[in-house]
């Protein structure tokens, strides 16, 4: 069995979307944010960074990092049909569109969610969340140009990527108005929560919309 230490709304969701189409066994252990924002012991045991997710994997090793988490398991469990296989024409566009989330989006929603950490001047962090607002909405403008009008991120079935997208989507900090200005990521999300597993756990995150 899979343990995932997660916290609601945040980049776990991803990793148990995952493991609810795979039709893994899995329970999922939620972690308390404290008042102050920082993390608790108990996670700083799991993830020195005190960042969830966390996946206890079944042989007990842990695994941290939403996209690597989510990569793995989508291989691992192919029947789910959840990513390119390594040999698909996909695969590269696939890796590039879920990776390019991970590392431009995801970290400009942290920047603006805990904008303090991000400076060592106490007045600053309005500025860091401001430019992190700025660059998030040009990242996003990247990425719907690139889903255009096609169904999915990359070829014409579901992938991680697309449930990636949705769950980003969602952390917009106007998310009808992200959707009025991107339509087309819009119908993406209706489309990944069209899914009843997937539904089910936007819905239980908060991230319904």
């Amino acid at each position: 069995m899979y343990k995932l230490h997660a916290r609601p709304g945040s980049g776990s969701v991803v990793v148990e979307a995952v493991l609810a189409e795979a039709g893994a066994d899995y329970e999922v252990e939620q972690v308390i944010r404290l008042p102050d924002r920082k993390p608790p012991e108990s996670l700083l045991k799991l993830n020195p960074l005190g960042q969830v997710p966390v996946l206890i994997l079944p042989n007990g090793e842990r695994m941290t990092e939403s996209a690597a988490i989510a990569l793995y398991l989508a291989d691992l469990y192919p029947a789910a049909k959840l990513a390119p296989k390594p040999d698909s024409p996909l695969r590269p566009a696939y890796l590039k569109w879920l990776l390019y989330m991970a590392t431009t989006i995801y970290l400009s929603d942290i920047r603006m969610l805990y904008c303090e950490r991000y400076t060592a001047d106490p007045k600053g962090a309005d500025g860091v969340k401001a430019a992190a607002i700025a660059q998030m909405a040009r990242e996003w403008d990247i990425l719907a140009a690139a889903l255009g009008n096609r169904d999915y991120i990359v070829g014409e079935t579901l992938s991680v990527a697309d449930i990636y997208a949705a769950m980003l989507a969602t952390w917009n900090p106007d998310v009808p108005a992200f959707f009025t200005k991107h339509p087309n990521v819009r119908v993406l999300y209706d489309r990944v929560c069209a899914r009843p597993k997937l539904a089910a756990i936007f819905k239980r995150n908060d991230l319904a919309f």
